[in-house]
């Protein structure tokens, strides 16, 4: 397969909103990676899939990639930086999208839900694990979409104010290695396939962090009624876990919407 290495692009161009936090979000161009506790500002990545003029046809946009001077395991994320660990962030037009998934890290799908026909860019950012981004090894891959449009559903119109409550694992359990939490979420519609797509009032997803809800303990993020998190990088000992209703633009809903559980994290796994 051959390699692509994309253009770089300048700070000024990626306006994307990074990932929640509980007092303010930042921009994506005032992320600037703490290079001196995590990544190299030298690392980089080659983007495999998409290539670039890539028509798209189809329901997602394929990504893979390779890091450079790095490894890719966003298990991490949330966690203290690290000189040689990091993940990647998804930017689609200009808009956060995800992060690198749990598993196979260098592989990801971007869902085409929303998009609408034409030209787009997709941009790729390695970050630290607290998602500051390494701003000047951004790449950025025009591609093609020329699929049928697939609409975002419709939010909750109701008059209930929207919520979330955790339902596992319950207070007080012992987690090793990794759990799932399953939250139940009323009056709010979850759409995992709308990260950074156009706002929709009354729909979005949610954010997992550990101990204080910023960006730099932001674990993952839900777009379904359940959502595996990785314990790798957290301390043993008791940590809160906070589940937090987000917008499709990754914003907290106001007024901030979030549960939390209380869990002894075991040693090892």
């Amino acid at each position: 397969m051959r390699l692509y290495r994309m253009r770089r692009l300048p700070v000024a161009v990626i306006t994307a909103t990074v990932l929640a936090g509980a007092s303010a979000l930042a921009a994506a161009g005032a992320a600037a990676a703490d290079t001196s506790a995590g990544l190299s500002s030298s690392v980089s990545l080659t983007v495999l899939q998409p290539t670039p003029a890539l028509v798209v046809t189809g329901p997602s946009l394929p990504i893979q990639v390779l890091a450079n001077g790095y490894r890719i395991d966003a298990r991490y994320a949330g966690t203290p930086n690290l000189p040689y660990i990091g993940h990647y962030h998804e930017i689609l037009d200009g808009n956060l999208v995800d992060m690198t998934p749990l598993v196979d890290g260098n592989r990801d799908t971007v869902p085409m839900v929303g998009v609408s026909d034409g030209w787009h860019t997709l941009t790729l950012v390695p970050a630290n694990n607290d998602h500051s981004m390494i701003m000047p090894a951004a790449v950025s891959i025009p591609f093609d979409y020329q699929g049928p449009y697939l609409p975002e559903p419709a939010g909750y119109t109701g008059t209930g104010s929207p919520g979330i409550t955790i339902t596992s694992p319950a207070g007080g359990s012992t987690v090793q290695g990794s759990f799932t939490m399953t939250v139940n979420v009323t009056n709010f519609v979850v759409c995992g396939d709308c990260f950074g797509k156009a706002l929709v009032p009354g729909e979005g997803h949610w954010h997992i962090f550990v101990d204080q809800v910023d960006m730099a303990h932001m674990k993952v993020m839900g777009g379904g009624p359940s959502q595996t998190v990785s314990l790798k990088g957290v301390t043993p000992g008791w940590h809160t876990f906070y589940a937090l209703l987000v917008d499709n633009h990754h914003m907290p809903i106001m007024p901030m919407t979030m549960a939390s559980v209380r869990l002894y994290v075991a040693p090892g796994g």
